[in-house]
Formats: structure tokens, C-alpha cells, sequence
């Protein structure tokens, strides 16, 4: 299944469209969500903490949609981040994106596995954020899939 993420992500959480995200495929199929500084500003000119995190679980959220897709769910599935850390390593002073990292191969088939069986299914996505070539931050979350409905 092809979606468009971006129409996605505005469609269904407002907080991407007032954090002005957008949204580029990379060359394996993940996606990166990107955002300008202006709208996720903080009082002292850089990153708002609070957008950085924002921004992280909402690439986690894509990536876990993703690897339902590409397991061939193709039924409604509600997607909820159980837990979510973000460690930040430097300030952000320019544009800021986030990409998730692709998960284990053995998780992702223990993930897609319980998924089948019961409909429900846990999955640990990490995420990493650049500003100007730079590691700014990780995050760590861990997503549940739900059979819809």
C-alpha cells in the first residue's frame, strides 16, 4: 500500500499541521518528517523540546503503519505510543527531521506474528534527529497496533 503521509499526518493529528510538517520517502521506503524552526521555536531561539519529542513519535507512529503495510494489514488498525524518551544531545538552531530506524528483523517478525494472531502487538521503533548534518537527539518509543474497531 502507497499513502501519502503527509496528508496523512495532517488529516488525523492537527499538532503536524501547526508544527508545519512535512514529509520526504528515503530510498528504503522509510520517511523522514521534517520541520522548520519558526513554528517550534522556545523561548531561547531553539528546538522547543516539546516539538523535537512531537516530531520523534510522530516518525515512530509512520514507521510502525509502515511495517503493518508492508506485512499486508490492510484492515483499520488504531496505533497508540505506549512509551516514549527522548534524550536530547545538542540545540537546535536551524530546521530540524526525524527518521525512525529500521527495527530488528526479529522483532519486526515477532511483531508481525502477534499482529496476526491476536490483533494486538507491541513494537520498539528508534528515532534519530538532525539539524544541519548533526545528531541532535534519539528517542526511544514502543507503539501498540490494535485491530480497529
Amino acid at each position: 500500500m502507497i499513502r501519502d503521509w503527509h496528508a496523512l499526518l495532517h488529516s488525523s493529528i492537527p499538532l503536524a499541521t501547526a508544527m508545519q510538517v512535512n514529509v520526504t520517502p528515503l530510498a528504503d521506503g522509510r520517511q523522514q518528517l521534517h520541520v522548520p524552526l519558526a513554528p517550534n521555536v522556545n523561548d531561547k531561539g531553539t528546538g522547543f523540546g516539546g516539538s523535537v519529542a512531537a516530531l520523534a513519535t510522530l516518525a515512530g507512529w509512520v514507521e510502525t503503519q509502515r511495517q503493518l503495510d508492508r506485512a499486508g494489514v490492510t484492515e483499520p488498525v488504531d496505533i497508540m505510543v505506549q512509551r516514549g524518551e527522548t534524550h536530547y544531545l545538542l540545540p537546535i538552531t536551524a530546521d530540524f527531521s526525524a527518521e525512525a530506524q529500521l527495527p530488528d528483523t526479529a522483532e519486526l517478525e515477532r511483531f508481525q506474528r502477534m499482529y496476526a494472531r491476536k490483533g494486538l502487538a507491541r513494537l520498539a521503533v528508534g528515532v534519530v534527529l538532525h539539524c544541519n548534518g548533526a545528531l541532535v537527539a534519539r528517542y526511544e518509543g514502543e507503539y501498540v497496533a490494535r485491530r480497529a474497531g
